[in-house]
């Protein structure tokens, strides 16, 4: 890239661009006098102005401002939300058009990222698979977390002191950046079908009881978060509310709320206190106030008791597709030893027991754990174990090389972050015949993948599932054997 073409661009300015791909992370690609620009909210084949906001070493970062031209493949998108709330960002897609897309990202992702030797790196794109579809397109989540808040929010200075208007308090999504107000919404296309007229109940509830909403900058206010969770499954249905309020103030929840106990498969009506600052309660207070504080799933024979915090797959349809790849990727005998490391409710180890001789997870969520514990009694698994600490703990300290277990597999599936690197050598450490690494983050993935390949670890396939559709997110199972 020349000098001249780089300064050429100015930040601020308009410019009118066409989208030619789609990146990593879903922003789309268009170029500036040879320059990558990445405009977020567009999709191939759109002409668009855009305003540059950022410039950086080799691309700029740009915001739309209108869309001039549609794209030959754009569709209505469902939802009426979907241009200002920000959580579906390729529901103008036909759904064939968003799983090729994140199908070739995967590849793109593999050949460019991979930080090792350009002659190993260019063949990896070669051991992706076709991605497999979601079974389900639209109501596929199995959860959803909206937020209480305002749709306005406007600041005065008086006596040197600023003082804060919250205008129209409701319920719904930050739309991207916006993390002090809500956009308020009665549909999400994502989610059960039953979502607009329990949200009208929910706003009925705001107006009857005048319970106040949080405030993120003040921290002052009671109404924190709704946070739904349902059996896809079993029907099953819980409705929490996380409250800034101590169980005494409760009781007007309870009263309003009793109604829902004829709703259709409610299970579990919560209130949930949280007094900290942050969003998520690191030792919440759980009050039932219908049914109990679990609601159930199945995955294949298996049932899971899923509480309010406890990390499940939110898609169940495809988490079966997605944990059949991995038993396929593994390969398992009745002599191999598993380690499923951050295994959560160990959801991944449950299933596979039935494949190996025995399973050991390793989960640092003390109420995962619980979840797990509980869930692999009520499946009569008895060749699995559980510890509880972060993985490059666990596997440094209880769990050394050659002592209580030698795990012939191992699998991973961190969060997005990707493997801690203390937990990456102590893996590498076990020497496991073979790695499966399941990620939501390719781009993480790939860093840690180098470290595999130069450790002698071979990289034998790719699969995509696509596990969130109308979204950027893709899910990969990749399977590494020791040479």
């Amino acid at each position: 890239m020349s000098i001249v073409e780089n300064t050429s661009i100015i930040p601020g300015k308009q410019y009118t661009v066409t989208i030619e791909k789609l990146t990593h992370g879903g922003a789309g690609l268009a170029h500036i006098d040879g320059l990558a620009v990445f405009v977020p909210g567009t999709i191939p084949g759109q002409k668009v102005e855009i305003a540059v906001t950022k410039k950086k070493d080799g691309f700029c970062e740009s915001k739309v401002l209108k869309v001039l031209q549609k794209a030959k493949d754009e569709i209505q998108p469902r939802c009426s939300h979907f241009h200002d709330c920000g959580g579906c960002t390729w529901q103008n897609l036909p759904y064939d058009k968003q799983i090729d897309y994140k199908e070739e990202i995967v590849r793109e992702t593999l050949e460019h990222l991979t930080p090792i030797d350009a002659e190993i790196r260019a063949q990896l794109p070669g051991r992706v698979l076709k991605i497999i579809p979601s079974p389900q397109v639209f109501h596929y989540r199995n959860k959803l977390e909206l937020s209480f808040g305002f749709e306005n929010m406007r600041t005065e200075q008086r006596n040197n002191r600023r003082i804060y208007f919250d205008e129209n308090p409701s319920v719904g999504f930050h739309q991207p950046g916006q993390w002090a107000t809500v956009l308020p919404v009665s549909e999400c296309h994502l989610y059960d079908e039953q979502i607009s007229s329990l949200l009208s109940d929910v706003r009925r509830f705001m107006e009857d009881t005048k319970l106040p909403v949080y405030n993120p900058k003040t921290h002052k206010g009671m109404l924190r978060t709704l946070l739904l969770r349902r059996g896809i499954q079993t029907g099953e249905h819980m409705i929490a509310f996380v409250v800034k309020a101590k169980k005494k103030e409760l009781e007007p929840l309870f009263q309003h709320f009793m109604r829902f106990g004829g709703r259709s498969g409610l299970k579990s009506l919560l209130v949930i206190e949280n007094m900290g600052q942050n969003d998520k309660p690191d030792n919440p207070k759980v009050h039932p106030l219908v049914g109990g504080t679990t609601i159930s799933e199945r995955l294949f024979d298996l049932t899971f008791e899923i509480s309010p915090f406890s990390f499940f797959q939110t898609n169940t349809l495809a988490a079966e597709k997605l944990y059949q790849t991995v038993a396929e990727g593994a390969d398992l005998s009745q002599r191999d030893t598993v380690l499923d490391a951050y295994c959560g409710m160990g959801t991944i180890g449950q299933y596979l027991a039935r494949f190996c001789d025995k399973v050991v997870g390793i989960e640092s969520h003390p109420t995962a754990l619980e979840d797990a514990l509980r869930s692999a009694g009520k499946n009569r698994i008895g060749n699995i174990s559980f510890y509880k600490g972060r993985t490059e703990q666990v596997l440094k300290q209880q769990l050394k090389p050659g002592e209580k277990y030698n795990f012939s597999v191992v699998i991973v599936d961190p969060p997005r972050a990707g493997l801690h690197p203390q937990a990456r050598e102590a893996v590498i450490a076990h020497t496991p015949e073979k790695i499966v690494y399941v990620s939501c983050n390719t781009a993480t993935f790939v860093r840690d993948l180098a470290e595999f390949l130069k450790a002698g670890y071979e990289l034998r396939t790719v699969q995509p599932v696509d596990m969130f559709p109308h979204t950027a997110h893709i899910e990969t199972v990749s399977v590494l054997q020791k040479k």
